[in-house]
């Protein structure tokens, strides 16, 4: 994280795995976070959102005790993160195994999606002593939090993985509209996707 006049600057953080083995079969690595002390899993059957909307608006997890380090195990999915005390409040993360465990800091609200062939995410938190899971897993909605909405409404920063490495892809969409036309999913024994987007004028 960047300290700039105006805000934070918020560069996410992947904990990389380490493959001890890869075959057509079999897939063997270390997904070990340090200073990890809870494991939880969210497994999604199909095209699941996390947490489900609010009729037609979108409502977001929020942390204070818990920070989340998410490894996908198993197909990919999207995660957005809002945090209106960053310079850059909005990000998408079209989140894969080889990408590693993305970092949810505190304080940052957050969501995630998978495509119809749903997936299988691994959580390896770092919880302080005040952790209370009956306050942690609460959902916020887009409904009833202006601050919320409004940083929403700034144009997002993408993270995807491509040529083997994980990229920060920020649009200039002044006057035009964007769109996600598909989001690949892994068909080799190395996990690789992309994200394909369309770029319109309004």
């Amino acid at each position: 994280m960047i300290c700039r006049k105006g805000g934070l600057q918020m560069l996410l953080h992947f904990v990389p795995i380490n493959v001890f083995r890869e075959t057509p079969q079999v897939s063997f690595f270390d997904a070990g976070v340090n200073g990890s002390n809870g494991a939880d899993v969210v497994i999604h059957h199909k095209n699941a959102i996390s947490p489900p909307d609010d009729g037609n608006f979108e409502q977001y997890y929020i942390h204070n005790h818990q920070v989340d380090h998410n490894l996908v195990i198993e197909g990919s999915r999207k995660f957005t993160l809002i945090n209106p005390k960053w310079d850059e409040p909005h990000h998408v993360i079209f989140l894969n195994r080889a990408m590693g465990a993305l970092q949810i800091p505190i304080g940052t609200y957050h969501r995630s999606e998978s495509g119809k062939e749903g997936s299988i995410v691994l959580n390896q938190a770092t919880r302080d002593d005040m952790f209370d899971q009956r306050k942690e897993f609460s959902p916020v909605s887009l409904r009833s939090n202006k601050q919320l909405r409004k940083a929403r409404q700034a144009h997002p920063v993408y993270w995807i993985w491509e040529e083997e490495r994980i990229k920060r892809v920020k649009l200039d969409c002044k006057g035009y509209s964007l769109s996600l036309i598909h989001i690949s999913e892994p068909t080799r024994p190395r996990v690789i996707s992309y994200a394909v987007f369309c770029l319109k004028k309004k």
